[in-house]
């Protein structure tokens, strides 16, 4: 039986450095000269926010049949999914799979979506 990535929302602390929850890695914000700078461990399955991926790894493009496809295509595929890249995340099924997702507040609708899994 495969079951949905788990989800943790942060609303009220969105602004907190996200950590891998496998290997405690920074995977934003981790270079103190470019809080922009994207590290992710080998647990990331992608890093991305309401407009785009900013990272993507083979494991959930395997997992979500992204494999082959151009970034073009994959923006098509999650503008076309009900959430955007909010729910086209939600269809993760590895196991053990944790999402997190920071929302900042009203009046923004902005949201940056994280996404883990264990390595075997």
């Amino acid at each position: 039986m495969t079951n949905a990535i788990q989800r943790t929302e942060l609303r009220t602390f969105y602004y907190t450095p996200v950590h891998c929850p496998f290997c405690g890695t920074r995977v934003m914000g981790a270079d103190p000269e470019d809080e922009t700078r994207i590290t992710a461990c080998p647990h990331t399955l992608f890093i991305a926010h309401d407009t785009a991926f900013e990272y993507r790894s083979v494991c959930l493009d395997e997992n979500l049949n992204l494999t082959g496809l151009s970034d073009k295509e994959v923006e098509e595929r999650w503008l076309g999914e009900k959430g955007g890249v909010d729910g086209l995340t939600n269809q993760v099924t590895l196991a053990d799979a944790i999402k997190v997702a920071a929302y900042a507040p009203y009046p923004s609708a902005y949201g940056s979506y994280y996404g883990f899994a264990p390595t075997e």
